[in-house]
């Protein structure tokens, strides 16, 4: 921090020491004290955006009612303003005869088995309602990125005869000697989208390879792959793509949690020469890793020292297993301190959802369970926002692409005791010359002074009570007020 902000910070911890004792007139003496320090000089990752998975939901709500509307409030700068879009190439279970996982996550296949010919085809009009959301989603004109991704092979690839993983735990089901025909089916797919105009930056041939998968749970598509065999799939899909020209890069391995064996995949695949040629983002997913602030440092300083020259991709997580009614700002809260310690700590280059939309479910005690930013029933006659979808748009709405990661950390300052857990903070700059801090409180209420005092201040808050609420909006203040259980971005400038 340089020497100006320290100064600032000096005047800031005696203005809260003259100012704290006065008493109520003040405003300060029932709420906690922090300040906020936000270094601009210390810049770290380039951030890319925001993005949602469109598995499974999209097979349905692409020809509802409600199409136009989840678009709206997805991809849209009136809605969240995501710009990456993980279009699902489903494995066929939908057309499988030996169907093995639930229905409502089946996919529809574009390869298909033509029972006139007796040969397995494409068909490009098929996946029609899951087109047609795209479509819907690309015309807001907010997405520059679209990521085509599979959880398992097509059915007819895998040694089981389903997309639903092998007959045996933590056992691959797609054999070697078919590596070269998933690769050949996924890149066929992939020129259908790009010569459609769809503006896919990335293939991902493989979903949380470290999960076992099949076995005696089919409740999706999936397929377990060891790190040698991820290896292997990917050096025949580096081979093709580079011989087929098309202007992809690959995304990989889509690992489940962080830690020592996500590690392990992204080393394998980032010293293999040959699929570096390719090799566009090494890609994580940030599940059951919530709270765990020491894991995530941990796996962030893992990736600064052995990976900065590469992009890596937070791509998939949601609350395990969702606890929250879908209206309970709990679960809003929860999400986005997730978010917050993610961007801080781990500093991926871009975070996604693992899914726009989901159907619910009511758990023992009469509430709707949904792990979606949206809510459906299963037939998308109903549709509902969860209180998750505001935090998101906290960080989506103001944190745009191309923004770069800043430093920011609190401290107490004079007054009560507290606990620095219950605040989370990240910070960005943005392209546009703004410096965006959202903070996550879970606490109780706070007085929070920053170091930036000149200049102009957006104050965005959202509550149980009311969502996305503009509550200051003008030249910068020293003392910024947090609500108990509450988020705010601060915009400046």
């Amino acid at each position: 921090m340089d020497l100006i902000q320290k100064l600032i910070s000096l005047v800031m911890s005696v203005v809260f020491a003259f100012i704290v004792p006065f008493g109520e007139g003040y405003g300060f003496v029932a709420n906690k004290s922090l300040t906020i320090e936000i270094d601009e000089s210390s810049e770290y990752q380039q951030f890319n955006g925001f993005g949602a998975s469109a598995c499974w939901w999209a097979q349905n709500a692409g020809d509802s009612v409600y199409a136009d509307d989840v678009a709206k409030a997805l991809y849209s700068k009136d809605g969240l303003g995501l710009n990456i879009y993980r279009y699902n190439i489903g494995g066929g279970e939908a057309d499988n005869p030996d169907k093995r996982v639930w229905s409502s996550r089946a996919t529809e296949s574009f390869y298909y088995f033509n029972e006139t010919t007796g040969e397995y085809e494409y068909d490009f009009t098929r996946d029609a309602a899951a087109q047609a959301m795209l479509d819907k989603c690309l015309a807001y004109g907010c997405i520059d990125t679209v990521v085509l991704f599979a959880n398992s092979p097509h059915y007819s690839m895998t040694a089981s005869g389903s997309a639903a993983g092998s007959y045996s735990d933590n056992t691959s089901n797609l054999p070697a000697e078919n590596y070269e025909a998933y690769a050949d089916y996924f890149l066929t797919i992939t020129e259908y989208f790009i010569e459609k105009g769809v503006p896919v930056k990335y293939i991902s041939p493989v979903n949380e390879p470290q999960w076992s998968w099949g076995g005696g749970w089919v409740g999706q598509e999936g397929c377990h792959y060891e790190p040698e065999e991820v290896v292997e799939l990917f050096r025949v899909f580096a081979r093709k793509l580079k011989a087929s020209g098309l202007d992809v890069q690959l995304m990989g391995p889509e690992s489940g949690e962080i830690g020592e064996i996500t590690e392990s995949y992204f080393a394998a695949l980032y010293n293999d020469e040959e699929i570096r040629e390719v090799l566009g983002s090494l890609a994580y997913h940030s599940y059951w890793s919530d709270g765990n602030r020491w894991g995530k440092e941990s796996f962030g300083t893992v990736i600064k020292e052995n990976y900065s020259d590469i992009n890596v991709d937070m791509t998939e997580w949601c609350e395990l297993p969702c606890s929250h009614d879908i209206n309970d700002f709990g679960n809003a809260v929860l999400m986005a301190r997730v978010m917050a310690e993610d961007l801080a700590l781990t500093r991926p280059n871009s975070w996604s959802s693992w899914v726009g939309v989901n159907n619910y479910g009511i758990n023992e005690n009469g509430e709707m369970i949904s792990d979606g930013l949206l809510v459906a029933d299963d037939d998308f006659t109903e549709l509902y926002t969860a209180a998750r979808y505001y935090a998101v748009a906290h960080f989506s709405k103001y944190i745009t692409p191309g923004s770069v990661g800043i430093y920011s950390n609190h401290s107490r300052l004079l007054g009560k005791d507290i606990d620095l857990g219950e605040v989370i903070t990240c910070a960005y700059k943005t392209p546009e010359g703004k410096t965006v801090l959202v903070i996550v409180n879970s606490g109780d209420n706070y007085n929070v002074a920053t170091n930036k005092l000149f200049g102009h201040m957006e104050v965005v808050t959202s509550t149980a009570e009311a969502q996305l609420q503009t509550v200051y909006s003008g030249n910068a203040k020293l003392f910024v007020e947090l609500p108990a259980n509450s988020i705010t971005t601060i915009i400046y400038g």
